[in-house]
């Protein structure tokens, strides 16, 4: 088998504890991109927060795409082109903002490179700001502000709280959008049927590779379906239960070059 696609989750993946891209790792990416692999960045960042890590991969040169959204949105980072999105209306994400406040949760969504927030101060909205190198739009009425459609709304709170609520909190919705948590303080509210898996599908199918060529790296919970989905699903050492017990294969840690081991092994074996 010879693995044509690399599908690399950002934060706690491809990204170390100091937010670094790891040298050994960024080579051989960089390498591998030279020789025609597809490199896709796929995160529940926004698309804008995808743009530091792709220009240091140089995938502006070598061709790879940004998946966003947890896959709600694919856009090839060369051409720029939406090649795959799934937005939601504004009247929905009004009843997620309303629902969320009920529960106490702190709400954003994005637009033209910014998040838009009531909630200036919360700890975890901050966060995302620096995450994804993003400014913060404070507005004074979320819902009169969001009157278009979005790909995510996202919701935050303490851990231990999201975990005791979210399926309480997600249940009216049934099966019409996704809603999942990614971080541990953070709740995912995207249209039906997305998660990364489903815009990797698309994708592929785009470019002629098969299931079986694909190789995906993750550690969170919305690593889970692009994990079991590719042909080879490897956890990082520091991934939470759930990816490791599902991956095929289990590399070092984020810290420790655990992208770089595996595709090294691969490469040796020449199956990449």
């Amino acid at each position: 088998m010879t693995y044509k696609l690399i599908a690399l989750d950002l934060d706690g993946t491809l990204k170390s504890t100091n937010k670094q891209i790891l040298p050994k790792t960024k080579i051989i990416l960089q390498e591998l991109a030279k020789q025609g692999v597809v490199i896709v960045l796929a995160s529940g960042r926004p698309t804008a927060g995808l743009y530091k890590e792709a220009d240091e991969l140089k995938l502006n040169e070598t061709g790879g795409y940004l998946l966003s959204f947890n896959g709600a949105k694919v856009v090839d980072y060369q051409t720029k082109e939406t090649i795959y999105q799934k937005v939601y209306n504004a009247k929905i994400a009004h009843d997620v903002y309303d629902r969320a406040k009920k529960y106490g949760l702190a709400v954003m969504t994005y637009a033209d490179g910014v998040i838009i927030t009531e909630d200036i101060d919360d700890e975890y909205v901050i966060i995302e700001s620096e995450i994804n190198h993003l400014p913060i739009k404070l507005v004074k009425n979320f819902k009169e502000t969001v009157d278009f459609s979005v790909n995510k709304v996202l919701l935050t709170g303490k851990p231990e709280y999201v975990e005791k609520i979210i399926d309480e909190f997600k249940e009216p919705y049934g099966d019409s959008l996704s809603i999942y948590r990614s971080a541990p303080f953070f709740i995912e509210v995207m249209a039906q049927g997305i998660d990364k898996a489903a815009s990797l599908q698309a994708l592929i199918e785009r470019l002629g590779i098969k299931q079986e060529e694909v190789i995906s790296f993750g550690d969170g919970y919305n690593d889970l379906s692009m994990i079991e989905f590719a042909g080879m699903g490897v956890a990082m050492e520091n991934a939470v239960d759930q990816v490791k017990q599902c991956a095929d294969y289990i590399t070092l840690s984020n810290d420790d070059e655990g992208i770089y081991e595996c595709l090294k092994l691969l490469n040796e074996k020449g199956e990449i």
